[in-house]
């Protein structure tokens, strides 16, 4: 695919940390005296960001204090458990190398705070193949907003005709078709195949290999 810029989603998309998402978001309600969403509530929620989902999953009658209270220990929970339970999806690791010997800029838009993408991408050793970093704290519109994506080429001083967006949900497939840059579905994470065929994808994949095929060739 001759784009020469490509940006990834995170979680869902590069990493598998449904895990660690489930086992935070269960244990900051509880800790909060509120009930434990169910695992795969939660993981319909992933890629929107805490600050908004959070309200979703059941947090509806706390006042702006204790809501901030319960994010703040949803995030001390996350970052306990990231290290056992995230892990890049097999395969990535090697694309995104790939992708940097062919000199191809790389970013990352995702809906958790740039620092904890950052020490994520860090603890899994794919840091350096990232050009760009674009959190939820960069931004003033989440997804599916394209502000993010608008952000990332910004940086890289790139055009949206050359970029590739690549997402597991169909927030990541409508902030790409917002932006003006082609689109990507990847079928492993939060959302099911048939969710992100309406959102209308240029490309749909359902597998790494398919994915590295797509870009490398």
């Amino acid at each position: 695919m001759p784009a020469n810029i490509i940006l990834f989603d995170f979680d869902g998309t590069l990493a598998d940390s449904a895990q660690c998402a489930i086992l935070a978001t269960r244990q900051a309600f509880r800790d909060h005296h509120l009930p434990a969403p169910a695992d795969a509530a939660i993981v319909q929620q992933m890629g929107i960001p805490i600050e908004r989902c959070f309200r979703t999953l059941g947090a509806t009658a706390l006042d702006d204090d204790a809501f901030a209270a319960l994010l703040a220990t949803f995030r001390q929970h996350y970052a306990a458990a990231a290290e056992s339970h995230i892990r890049l999806y097999p395969g990535i690791a090697a694309l995104l190398a790939a992708l940097k010997a062919q000199q191809r800029q790389t970013g990352i838009v995702s809906s958790k705070k740039t620092a904890i993408l950052r020490a994520n991408c860090e603890q899994l050793g794919i840091s350096a193949h990232i050009d760009v970093f674009i959190g939820s704290d960069t931004v003033q519109h989440y997804k599916p907003h394209p502000e993010g994506i608008r952000l990332a080429l910004a940086a890289l001083d790139g055009d949206p005709a050359t970029a590739l967006y690549i997402g597991d949900a169909t927030t990541d497939i409508e902030m790409g078709h917002a932006a003006g840059v082609k689109t990507c579905a990847v079928t492993w994470g939060a959302h099911d195949k048939a969710a992100l065929a309406a959102a209308a994808p240029d490309f749909m994949v359902d597998d790494v290999a398919a994915l590295q095929r797509l870009l490398l060739t």
